[in-house]
């Protein structure tokens, strides 16, 4: 007569079950702490790389706003000029070329914005766990998208006066001035240089154009010293808060 043993495999305790469970948590949790680390990581890295971009895009805007403060500067002198001649009757083909130079362009003012829109448009604002300075770069780019409107109502004054000019100015002279800026890049000496009308409303007509265009250009200089300035201020700030140079 056979007899069959059959083999009882012990019950585990419920603490053995509850033990695994807290090893298997734990492990879960370690695991996400370790990925939140890396991402935090990850993220505190990208913002600094966007802090340095927009300290760059910062000092390219402060190299605009002087060069923009010393072609207002040559433009203002050169109406101050201009404007006395005319009211003086004394033209003279320096007078001619000023005339004509002043109506070829004007400095633009167009901040650089190719790293604040990447990181509005990449989520890199939301990134940044220190609030004022999200607010900051937020407001300095803000308040310079008027710079759009302020460049078209300064070339609109630079058409004033080009449509203006015709009512004193000879053609043919402003022509041999053009010709003299392309050559020499100095306005040599302008044979028999006349106006071809002084009457006195004519001459009061483009002298108001030239004040409107001259009061444009002190308009830009003081809107280019208050966004220098805060270009200066925002650039201090994100170099003493992410330690940049």
């Amino acid at each position: 007569m056979e007899v069959h043993h059959h083999a009882h495999t012990a019950r585990k305790k419920w603490t053995h079950y509850l033990w695994e469970f807290l090893m298997l948590f734990l492990a879960v949790f370690c695991g996400f702490l370790a990925e939140n680390v890396r991402e935090n990581i990850k993220d505190k890295e990208h913002v600094h790389e966007y802090m340095e971009s927009i300290l760059n895009d910062l000092q390219s805007d402060i190299n605009m706003y002087n060069s923009g403060n010393e072609f207002n500067a040559l433009r203002l002198q050169m109406i101050d000029s201009l404007i006395i001649a005319l009211e003086t009757k004394t033209i003279t083909g320096q007078d001619y070329y000023r005339a004509r130079q002043l109506t070829m362009g004007s400095s633009i003012i167009a901040p650089t914005t190719k790293t604040y829109e990447q990181m509005k448009s990449s989520g890199v604002l939301r990134l940044i766990n220190k609030h004022f300075i999200a607010d900051s770069i937020a407001s300095y780019y803000q308040w310079n998208n008027k710079f759009d409107y302020w460049s078209d109502l300064q070339k609109q004054r630079i058409s004033d006066v080009i449509g203006v000019n015709e009512k004193i100015f000879d053609a043919t002279l402003f022509y041999m001035a053009l010709k003299q800026m392309q050559h020499a890049g100095t306005s040599a000496s302008i044979q028999n240089v006349r106006l071809i009308s002084t009457d006195q409303k004519d001459i009061n007509a483009v002298i108001m154009k030239y004040q409107y265009y001259y009061g444009m250009l002190i308009l830009m200089d003081q809107r280019m010293a208050v966004a220098s300035a805060e270009a200066k201020r925002l650039a201090h700030l994100i170099k003493q808060e992410y330690h940049l140079e």
